[in-house]
């Protein structure tokens, strides 16, 4: 990772996975760069436990599996509680689901 915490890249290389934290009384700072593009929220329904994540765009790919773009997921740490211990929001250029059920919504104009 090319990240540093509590400090932002000069650098933006969109190409490169990236992550980002902060403590629970910090500020999260991501480079705008990052979460400007974000178009789409994806809400993966799973069996156990649904998860969201924020991409730019998507596409279907060859054999039925989704492509996404520029996409950013809190990966924030809990206690046993719930608590949150850690803020943590990870950024990766491309995933792609296989057989996986999902639905997506626009995105809300601010990322927390």
């Amino acid at each position: 990772m090319d990240q540093v915490r509590g400090e932002v890249m000069d650098q933006v290389n969109l190409l490169k996975q990236h992550q980002w934290e902060a403590g629970p009384d910090e500020e999260l700072k991501i480079p705008e760069t990052f979460i400007t593009r974000l178009r789409h929220e994806i809400v993966v329904l799973g069996q156990k436990k649904e998860f969201t994540f924020r991409c730019a765009k998507y596409k279907v790919a060859k054999g039925g599996a989704w492509r996404f773009s520029h996409v950013i997921i809190d990966t924030s740490k809990l206690d046993a509680k719930g608590d949150l211990e850690l803020k943590r929001v990870t950024y990766h250029p491309e995933i792609v689901l296989v057989n996986a059920t999902f639905m997506v919504v626009p995105a809300p104009e601010e990322v927390d």
